[in-house]
């Protein structure tokens, strides 16, 4: 038996009320009936030691909190003052609402592990949407606050960046203004209005100027310049560039490849050999699938990606007739058997040997000199294929300015329309496949940052 004097208060009723000092104390059975214990040190007591404990069911604990709710609750419209409690969320987890009552319904994971779930009632949906807006808009001037000077550089932020399943930039049929519209994993979309100077920073890539145009006293850097070009505009998985683009991209590839620009600034800054460039060895890749050069009616070496895929060696060939035995070198009766090789561009190349001679490591002269198309047997080095876009299909000239080259540009303009390659005429693949080669090359990047400074 324990003796302990407290200062107390009663009523008129008899009753007891002992003020707990606080904090409460939690305490709970290890065993059987794990009953629930709340514990304090009881304000008052003389000996100042002394404490009170609360032994409840499991049953009745429950009890308590229901009971608790209500209590708060009726204080609450008794004017009594509100009680704040801080909830930190990790992250929103889904949004939902209740068919039967109209109730709003939303997710949060909480940071101990514990999810939080909020309901609200359809009438106060409203207010909720003008709250939520509002906290939006001072994170919005919070983060823009953070940006440096120089509007291309942004200092970083935590700002969990999303997982977007689809962008659509559409118009407004009504108001007839762009809009952007981005779905997330998830099912999630959002809307947002552009105006026009958002819509043509996204169109046009807007570069930054930190000073003004100053032409550079070194001719070199125009070479730098079409390098870095090549990687960033057109080593893409998904959008090529336009035909247009293509076509006006010739006149650069002309430059630095058939008037050897790029050779002659490897060679200027000091580099030895030639630099490596990647891309498809169709002739080893036709004899690994059993095509003769002779028999090949159209073909595309390719190597490039596209919709993300990469393709290389597309085409057609004649073969032997597999139900009536007719060779592929007969006048007439023969089959057609057409090819490709296509991989998945969002991972890595295997390693195996057909992975190899789609990117065989080349050295820019032998790449140029090897076949990026066939016709009719007739292989048609790479730099001719770069000659003809140029000279003829009105990269730089709308026609043939070298008479020795007119029979192989006779065999280029037959493959025009002969293989596509996706959406894309195989002969603007090719010199697509080519320009990408030049801005995936390692070395020649290396050329570029040289060439810097």
């Amino acid at each position: 038996m324990v003796k302990v004097i407290v200062v107390a208060e009663g009523d008129d009723l008899g009753n007891i009320w002992l003020d707990p000092a606080t904090p409460l104390k939690l305490a709970r059975e290890n065993q059987s009936p794990h009953r629930i214990a709340i514990s304090s040190q009881i304000s008052g007591a003389q000996d100042g030691k002394s404490s009170m404990h609360l032994r409840l069911t499991r049953t009745d604990a429950y009890r308590l909190i229901d009971q608790l709710q209500l209590a708060l609750a009726e204080d609450s419209t008794d004017g009594a003052e509100p009680v704040v409690k801080r909830t930190e969320l990790e992250a929103p987890l889904n949004g939902g609402v209740n068919t039967e009552t109209g109730e709003m319904i939303f997710s949060f994971k909480g940071k101990s592990g514990l999810e939080h779930q909020f309901v609200l009632p359809f009438d106060q949906s409203g207010a909720m949407l003008e709250i939520v807006e509002r906290g939006a808009k001072a994170a919005g001037e919070w983060h823009d606050a953070q940006l440096t000077d120089d509007l291309t550089a942004i200092q970083k932020v935590d700002i969990r960046p999303r997982e977007t399943e689809a962008v659509t930039v559409a118009e407004d049929p009504i108001s007839g203004r762009t809009i952007l519209i981005i779905r997330l994993d998830g099912g999630h979309q959002f809307s947002f209005f552009l105006d026009q100077k958002i819509v043509e920073k996204l169109i046009k890539r807007q570069q930054s100027r930190a000073a003004p145009f100053c032409h550079p006293a070194d001719p070199w850097h125009s070479v730098a310049d079409d390098i870095e070009w090549f990687e960033k505009e057109w080593c893409t998985l998904y959008e090529p560039p336009s035909d247009a683009d293509i076509r006006r991209g010739s006149a650069a590839l002309r430059r630095l490849l058939v008037e050897d620009y790029l050779g002659a600034a490897w060679r200027e800054f000091g580099f030895k050999k030639q630099p490596i460039v990647l891309g498809p060895d169709v002739i080893a890749l036709a004899a690994k699938q059993g095509h003769e050069i002779g028999r090949v009616a159209a073909l595309i070496a390719g190597g490039a990606t596209i919709n993300g895929l990469q393709a290389a060696m597309i085409g057609f060939a004649r073969v032997d007739h597999p139900d009536t035995g007719v060779s592929a070198d007969a006048e007439e009766g023969f089959a057609v058997a057409s090819f490709n090789i296509l991989r998945d561009a969002r991972r890595q190349p295997e390693d195996n040997d057909l992975a190899g001679l789609v990117n065989t490591r080349w050295h820019l002269s032998n790449y140029l000199d090897a076949p990026g198309a066939i016709r009719r047997g007739e292989e048609i080095p790479r730099r001719d294929i770069v000659g003809y876009v140029a000279n003829v299909g009105g990269g730089v000239h709308l026609r043939a300015t070298n008479k020795k080259k007119e029979k192989i540009y006779a065999f280029v303009e037959e493959l025009i329309n002969k293989v596509r390659v996706d959406t894309m005429d195989g002969i603007f693949f090719e010199i697509l496949s080519i320009g990408q080669a030049i801005g995936r090359s390692e070395d020649l990047r290396r050329l570029a940052a040289t060439i810097r400074g």
